[in-house]
């Protein structure tokens, strides 16, 4: 063959779903244009065989052209569907009207708006750089906002029945080129659109469809790695909040523009939430944690926020104020940390009485008139994967639900119906969103197998029941709107609120106020929220509810007044701090008399879901208000089992415990409270285990304090199964000598409990223990941390031996470290003659360790001058702190050595990273392949997600995905160190030069973390001085020796949004 081989871009690759092959390197071919098929050959040759499969991250985009596979006309679609026996379905709307619906809602006027995502999956107007096999995608760039955005394909469009005949007749469209606009609402005058990574607000006050400017950007800073995951479901809370959902392999770090400043890391989350907005007050915040890649909310008569899932077990979840719901995903890892590693515990979803499979993805509760009895008050639920609509009944569970299936109310033949929005209509009837594709995995739309021309929208009705006619409540009056907050029809009750509130007519203040005292229980609600709303609630009226016998209405009473914000006093300071542009977040103290109030409603509440909300509201207020609504709710035993309330009583407490220790840490001096059956059972092995896990001096005393109070065995039992679970897999180091005894008499006493307490015979077993090749090495490493704190008589020279020959890393850095608290002339040399044979991760422990001391550092700078440690050996970090050690002899001998030492200067600096950042433009990065180099170059200090050391900052929070913050922190750090990792030398009495960052400290101790990731404890009394280095431990030229390949793999690595592997 002649002219030049190879391919024209680069190879071909077969994937599955997760996984990819990359069919680069020797290939076979015949000459000539043609050529007949070759036969199969069973025995196939070696050369012709490509095997090798990894974590799919080829970098992709939408194709030329797309592949939807087999779709029918909507006629002919809807024709294999068959509603239950009750049911009628129909045929609303199609394409080309509409197309990939994924949200729909309903303006004053009775009209259908319709959010088309038809640009999904991939954004206009970005690139991607980077992604791994979760399809979690990297861009070059955040979109800009409209009006100046890439435009796109998206869709926000109008459906109206102007005649009355219960058909759609008159379209048109509010908004189109959206770039990842999937939901919108109007309310607040104008119309709300998530457009990712913007909440946009386009004002509309004369109601003509035509916005009076340009979109105001009120959010931004919601993620978009996965545009199936991405911040949706906008709905309005009847508090008049708005809320939003985010699905599971996305993260936000969101900001409001003009209120935030520039610098603000913003609310960053990771994962399935809910989060919510106030237009008034601009405030935003998570409302709930967790979820399965939540996409749409539902909103329930009663206020109450439910979402699907995307996995089997459960019909949804039902989301509480301030809940760390259970996650969905078993994949280790997949989500990273959990937010609060001091929750210990999760709430859970809604149970089912049946085996559920994957998946229930979004469900609406049916209360509307249009549809039969015995569905109301029931889940119709769609199910996208298998194409039906399912109705189940909900149960009350305590303070949450669960459900029973009644059965299927909807489902087709056609494989391509693929519901995955559904909702009340103001009709009465239940509106479905069929997405329409052949292909419903998100995977599979990234591999371009979508059509983004296909939507449907469908109507389910009852046989016997009559449709709404009277669905126009933009015209209505004041009183008109107050009687409908006793409509049977959800939408008409919660639109006059909406309506209501919006008004703020002053004259139905005296008419809602009345309705609460004396309205039906739907009537005294509704009016609630409209006052709230409206900015008319006040506290007279707020203690009457109190005393209401609708439990919903002293729920949402008690959830309003600790919210804060739509009391009548409020109404004028947010809008003189909006006007002087000094909005503040946060609720405000509760009044004495409304705090007085709740808190005798705990004392009688018979509800369970209205403790609950007590319990979750206590958390938003001051510790004096918040300690006694607690302790009030711990006291109901039948509470004991509950699935939602200990737990929040334990959040509530634990939010407290860094801010209000001492108030927190007296409730427990009340023996009536300490003997309460909730305390026992949910408090008192949480509370020892949070304060054991914090590990601090004065953590540990109140350990001690919690035991020594204990009056029952039963108390005891509980606060020592939680202080263990504290130690589980990890060292018990460092416990104070109360402590220590009180573990000791409560009959639990451990080998380092009796070392630290002076037991001869322990130290004796403990030194047989490390010296023990057989026994497990964790505990032989936590033998060794502790000898070396105690200084224990003759394990000396066993923690030599550790250090010299243990075929444990782990070992002989804890050993070596150990080693540093012993002041003898011989240490030195014994392990530098050992140095060519400890392996490279133990060689920070050793320069540690020689560095502690400057008799052994001279002896250092000795074996780097006659060559016995080669300069190309020692650490950037080591050779500094060498050159500038106080020891003049030191210093000289490491500037002849080692050299000057080269510091990037900030014209240098900038260079290489405007070298750096253009190099990144060239191409794609491969997460994978930059794992490895991050483990190789960072991972010793710094953690990303559950990989890595503890030396430096966790990287996992902050905002990698800002290049241009990134480039300087690994390029230049000394330019910007965190507060809180400031690199500080300490100095002990005896002699002792450490170096390290800070990690914990009490009038008695002080904790330094080494380079060699070791925490060192110092009492106070030891310490003559400890000053900051002025300069980051990370050196410059991190990324120097990296191909352009390699600089690309590794930042793509760098930001990453959540875990790759496990």
């Amino acid at each position: 063959a002649e002219g030049k081989g190879g391919f024209l871009t680069e190879a071909p690759f077969v994937m599955d779903y997760f996984y990819e092959c990359v069919l680069a390197g020797a290939w076979e071919f015949r000459q000539g244009d043609e050529a007949s098929d070759g036969a199969v050959l069973e025995t196939k040759p070696t050369i012709s065989a490509f095997d090798e499969f990894h974590e799919s991250n080829r970098v992709l985009g939408e194709a030329e052209q797309l592949f939807h596979g087999d779709r029918l006309p909507p006629e002919e679609s809807f024709a294999k569907m068959k509603a239950a026996n009750d049911l009628i379905v129909e045929l609303m709307l199609a394409e080309p009207l509409v197309a990939q619906p994924t949200h729909f809602s309903f303006d004053s006027r009775g009209r259908l708006w319709v959010s088309q995502y038809r640009q999904y999956p991939y954004p206009a107007g970005l690139k991607m750089i980077s992604r791994d096999h979760y399809y979690r995608s990297h861009y070059d760039k955040v979109p800009p906002a409209p009006p100046n955005h890439d435009h796109g394909r998206d869709i926000i469009s109008i459906h109206e029945d102007t005649d009355g005949d219960g058909k759609y007749d008159h379209h048109r469209v509010f908004q189109d080129g959206l770039n990842m606009a999937n939901a919108a609402i109007r309310g607040r005058g104008g119309v709300w659109i998530m457009h990712t990574p913007y909440l946009l607000f386009y004002p509309d006050q004369d109601f003509d469809d035509v916005p009076d400017g340009p979109p105001v950007v009120h959010l931004q800073g919601f993620g978009m790695e996965d545009t199936h995951s991405v911040a949706n479901g906008l709905v309005w809370g009847m508090d008049g909040w708005l809320y939003g959902a985010q699905g599971s392999t996305t993260s936000c770090h969101v900001t409001r523009p003009n209120i935030d400043p520039p610098t603000s890391p913003g609310v960053y989350f990771q994962g399935c939430m809910v989060w919510r907005y106030h237009p008034e007050s601009h405030r935003f915040e998570i409302f709930s944690e967790g979820g399965g890649n939540n996409f749409g909310l539902e909103l329930d008569s009663g206020g109450r926020l439910f979402t699907g899932n995307n996995g089997g077990q459960t019909r949804g979840w039902h989301y509480m104020q301030g809940g760390l719901h259970l996650m969905q995903g078993t994949t280790p890892n997949k989500f990273g940390p959990v937010r609060n590693p001091f929750a210990f515990g999760e709430l859970p979803h809604m149970a089912s009485e049946q085996v559920i499979p994957r998946f229930t993805h979004f469900a609406t509760l049916v209360e509307s008139t249009a549809i039969p009895q015995k569905y109301q008050n029931s889940f119709f639920s769609v199910e996208p994967l298998h194409n039906f609509v399912i109705a189940s009944q909900r149960l009350v569970d305590g303070a949450t639900f669960k459900t029973t299936d009644i059965g299927k109310v909807l489902t087709s033949d056609d494989s391509a119906f693929r519901p995955v929005y559904i909702g009340n209509a103001p009709d009465g009837s239940i509106l479905v969103a069929d997405f329409y594709e052949h292909y419903i995995a998100h995977g599979q739309h990234y591999q371009s197998q979508i059509d983004p021309t296909t939507g449907r929208i469908f109507r389910l009705r009852g046989k016997q029941e009559s449709l709404e006619q009277d669905l126009n409540l933009f015209d209505k009056t004041t009183d008109e709107l107050l009687a409908l907050l006793n409509h049977p029809n959800r939408w008409h009750r919660h639109t006059a609120v909406r309506l209501l509130g919006e008004r703020k007519d002053s004259s139905s203040k005296p008419k809602l106020q009345q309705l609460v005292r004396d309205g039906s229980d739907l009537e005294s609600l509704n009016a609630l929220w409209a006052l709230y709303q409206a900015f008319s609630l006040d506290d007279q009226t707020a203690s009457v509810a109190l005393r209401h016998p609708y439990a919903m209405v002293r729920y949402w009473t008690v959830r309003l007044i600790c919210d804060d914000i739509g009391f009548a006093h409020k109404r004028r300071s947010l809008e003189l701090a909006d006007s002087l542009g000094t909005l503040k977040d946060g609720p405000t103290r509760v009044s004495d008399k409304l705090f007085q109030a709740i808190l005798e409603l705990t004392d009688r509440e018979d509800n369970a879901e209205v403790r609950s909300q007590i319990a979750g509201s206590a958390r938003r207020l001051p510790v004096d208000q918040a300690l006694p609504l607690v302790t009030a709710v711990l006291k109901h035993d039948e509470d004991i089992d509950d699935h939602y309330v200990p737990l929040l009583c334990w959040w509530a407490l634990e939010i407290k415990l860094d801010s209000d220790r001492d108030a927190v840490m007296a409730l427990f001096d009340d023996s009536q409270l300490r003997s309460e059956p909730m305390v026992i059972k949910h408090i008192l092995g949480r509370m020892m285990r949070g304060l054991a896990l914090k590990g601090g001096h004065h953590d540990l005393q109140q350990c001690a304090k919690l035991l020594k109070l204990a009056d029952s065995q039963e108390q005891v039992d509980q606060l020592l199964s939680g202080f263990e679970l504290a130690f589980a897999g990890r060292r018990m180091v460092g416990l104070p000598e109360n402590l220590a005894r009180a573990l000791v008499d409560s009959g639990r006493s451990s080998l380092e409990l009796r070392v630290r307490l002076g037991d001869d015979a322990a130290t004796v077993d403990a030194i047989t223990l490390l010296a023990n090749g057989s026994a497990a090495v964790d505990e032989r490493i936590a033998v060794a941390r502790m000898l070396g704190e105690v200084k224990a008589p003759d394990s000396l020279e066993p923690l030599m031996a550790a250090s010299l020959t243990s075929e444990d890393s782990r070992l002989q850095r804890a050993a070596l470290t150990a080693v540093s608290a012993f002041d003898d002339p011989t240490i030195a040399q014994r392990v530098l003659g050992h140095f060519t044979q400890f392996p490279v991760d133990v060689r920070p422990a050793f320069f540690d360790m020689l560095l502690s001391r400057t008799d052994w550092a001279h002896e250092l700078v000795d074996a780097i001058a006659n060559g016995a440690i080669a300069p190309a050996d020692v650490p950037s970090d080591v050779a500094q702190q060498l050159r500038n050690h106080s020891d003049v002899v030191i210093a000289r001998l490491a500037g002849q050595h080692l050299g000057e030492g080269a510091k990037l200067k900030p014209a240098d600096a900038q260079q290489r990273i405007e070298q750096v950042r253009e190099v990144l433009g060239e191409g794609t990065g491969n997460p994978y392949a930059g794992e490895a180099i991050f483990m190789e170059r960072c991972a010793a200090c710094h953690k990303l997600f559950f990989k890595g050391g503890n030396v430096g900052p966790d990287l996992t929070p902050y905002q990698r995905g800002n290049l241009d913050t990134l480039l300087i922190s690994v390029i230049s750090p000394s330019l910007e160190i965190r507060e809180g990792f400031e690199y500080m030398t300490l100095i002990t009495v005896d002699g002792r030069i450490l170096t390290g960052f800070v990690v914990d400290q009490d009038n008695q101790i002080i904790t330094l973390r080494v380079k060699a990731g070791e925490d060192i404890r110092i009492e106070r009394k030891d310490v003559e001085d400890i000053a900051p280095v002025g300069r980051s431990l990370m050196p410059d030229g991190l990324l120097d020796e990296l191909t352009d390949q390699q600089l690309r793999d590794f930042f793509a690595y760098l930001r990453i949004s959540q875990p790759i592997t496990n």
